[in-house]
């Protein structure tokens, strides 16, 4: 299945779709409240979309700045942020292949990195990576190369496990998880899903 270049990310959006955080954002966050380390909370969210994980880090207490390519994804999360929230937040409009990243305890990436085009992502990599402080954590999704997208989207980026792994020489691995199996995208669609999902601790 080919994605359609022309998709419209903006309805998607604001359909509202999985408007809830991630297990991998949910699981990250537990690690840090086990350590019982006082330090400032400080996320970027990567390809925030309409901004479930984002809201989630806020509730908590985090500074988020929250990156999408998207400007009505950026305007309904700015809509749905609470007054007390709101000097917590800044938000970015920028590609994944242009993107700044300022310093930062966690780099959350919820399904976004495979839509960076391949040429760029080990740039993309070496940003995040340098992000990151000491201590602080990756949590996100890579597409594997059994992903069903992965025949038709040559302008996406899909992974061998070993490259996956690859990127993260430098962090202690504390969650891996491949789900590799049919099922539905979130407009219903159906489709094979091969995604590595990884949190993990700058060393």
């Amino acid at each position: 299945m080919k994605l359609d270049e022309n998709f419209d990310w903006n309805n998607y959006y604001k359909s509202k779709s999985n408007l809830v955080p991630r297990d991998s954002l949910l699981k990250a966050l537990e690690f840090f409240d086990n350590e019982k380390i006082h330090r400032e909370h400080i996320a970027n969210d990567i390809g925030c979309g309409h901004g479930a994980d984002t809201l989630e880090l806020l509730k908590r207490g985090w500074k988020v700045t929250a990156i999408d390519s998207s400007a009505q994804g950026l305007e309904i999360l700015s809509a749905s942020v609470e007054p007390d929230w709101k000097n917590n937040l800044s938000t970015k409009l920028m590609s994944l292949e242009d993107i700044t990243l300022s310093k930062c305890t966690l780099l959350n990436a919820s399904y976004s990195l495979p839509f960076c085009k391949p040429e760029f992502f080990d740039g993309l990599w070496k940003k995040i990576e340098e992000s990151i402080l000491t201590s602080g954590r990756f949590a996100g999704q890579f597409f594997g190369v059994n992903d069903s997208w992965a025949k038709d989207n040559p302008a996406m980026t899909f992974l061998e496990e070993e490259n996956v792994r690859r990127f993260f020489q430098n962090f202690e691995i504390e969650f891996f998880h491949e789900r590799d199996e049919d099922g539905t995208t979130a407009t219903g669609d159906e489709k094979h899903w091969h995604v590595y999902s990884v949190i993990a601790k700058k060393v």
